[in-house]
């Protein structure tokens, strides 16, 4: 049942860092649930983006992949690769939306590998178009379900760079924007002095409990705020996408 909760709470609050009328990239899994939740509840004027050239993409159903036929189907427009990663390196992605193998507590996050890199105990994935969106939207919100294997102080290997090592060094290295925001099925992480500090605990849950197992001292806001619950609009249209089959069609 606490799963449950923080599998609700997680993609409710993600989606509400999407606002009307922005243009979101998204990646799949978390992120694309937390978006078609926007889309169906806040801010159904949003313009979603996907990696494989959708624009202005509505999936029926929560999307396996980028190449998902799902994406395409109610897209306002299908480009490629090219035309959405040119949104990107102009500037006209408002936010990106992310999930990853580990987050630190400068936000960059890592799908690369665990463990060394040139010995690894696991080879991941790589960065997809996860890289170019932590670099080039203007800002990005990272979705991490609260596994302290995954909360790290530093990750294995920075794999799409988040506030790097420390508070200037990303402005120095000449990328846009930068994570706002971290949200666990616990609590929302905010990154405003460059590094992670709570803001806000999702109930049931208490500040410790949105703290446990980080092994490292966690800013906490002076006045963290506490949500009691989502609204019900929401909460419902929660409950309608987690009952469809993810799925490519």
């Amino acid at each position: 049942m606490t799963a449950d909760i923080e599998s609700r709470n997680l993609a409710l609050a993600a989606s509400l860092e999407l606002s009307d009328d922005e243009t979101c990239f998204v990646g799949i899994g978390l992120p694309s649930l937390a978006a078609m939740l926007a889309k169906r509840t806040h801010a159904p004027r949003a313009h979603l983006i996907f990696e494989s050239g959708a624009i202005g993409a509505d999936p029926r159903v929560p999307p396996l992949s980028t190449g998902s036929p799902c994406i395409a189907e109610n897209a306002a427009m299908l480009g490629d690769c090219l035309d959405v990663f040119g949104e990107l390196q102009a500037g006209r992605i408002d936010l990106g939306l992310l999930s990853a193998a580990q987050v630190d507590r400068f936000g960059n996050l890592n799908s690369t590998v665990i463990g060394d890199y040139e010995a690894p105990r696991l080879r991941l994935v790589g960065s997809g178009g996860a890289h170019d969106i932590a670099s080039l939207a203007n800002r990005f919100v990272i979705l991490m379900p609260h596994e302290p294997r995954r909360l790290v102080p530093k990750v294995d290997f920075v794999t799409s760079p988040g506030h790097l090592l420390v508070g200037d060094e990303r402005a120095a290295a000449g990328l846009r924007g930068g994570p706002s925001a971290l949200i666990t099925g616990r609590g929302r992480f905010s990154f405003r002095c460059g590094e992670m500090a709570l803001v806000e605990v999702f109930a049931p849950f208490s500040v410790d409990e949105a703290l446990e197992g980080l092994t490292w001292p966690v800013p906490v806001d002076e006045a963290v705020m506490r949500r009691s619950g989502f609204a019900p609009a929401a909460i419902d249209a929660y409950a309608r996408l987690e009952r469809l089959p993810a799925g490519t069609g």
